[in-house]
């Protein structure tokens, strides 16, 4: 759950989101909306709220949420951009690093591929670093996910076959 309050014109809103297993809850001032996440494999949610003046948008990412006020996140202070304007190479490393997850590690490696998705999908979407700098961050985690999941996933076989 994450909560905020924001004034806007002298009123204050109370913002909450709330997780579910299909997406989520968005509670303004106790008027709830229910959200359903973009993605199938990864919770994704760009939700606008119009308040009097202020543009609002609840966003999460995985399990984490922010709230963007007037084109800032008021939890990192970066710049918002729309969930929708993901790149197309960040969901090329999230279903590379699913599909070799469930292939070589079963649920673990798909679980740790999900962990992955959150960071290339969060990384993609940062205005502070240049683009080659955030395919290259990603390339990184990609190569020590895959990694971990062929080796969990190698191990796991071997002491299967000792069984």
């Amino acid at each position: 759950m994450a909560k905020w309050n924001v004034e806007d014109q002298g009123t204050q809103y109370s913002i909450e989101y709330k997780r579910s297993l299909t997406g989520g809850k968005i509670i303004v001032n106790g008027s709830e909306q229910k959200v359903k996440s973009q993605n199938a494999f990864l919770n994704l949610i760009d939700f606008p709220i119009r308040l009097k003046e202020k543009a609002v948008n609840v966003v999460v990412i995985g399990n984490k949420a922010d709230l963007a006020v007037d084109g800032v996140y008021l939890g990192s202070n970066q710049p918002y951009v729309p969930v929708s304007k993901v790149p197309g190479w960040s969901w090329a490393f999230v279903v590379v690093s699913l599909v070799i997850g469930w292939l070589f590690a079963g649920i673990f490696g798909l679980c740790l591929g999900i962990l992955g998705s959150m960071f290339y999908v969060k990384s993609s979407l940062s205005m502070h670093q240049t683009t080659n700098r955030r395919v290259v961050n990603c390339l990184i985690v990609f190569f020590i996910i895959s990694v971990i999941q062929i080796v969990f996933g190698i191990a796991a076989n071997s002491w299967i076959n000792t069984l």
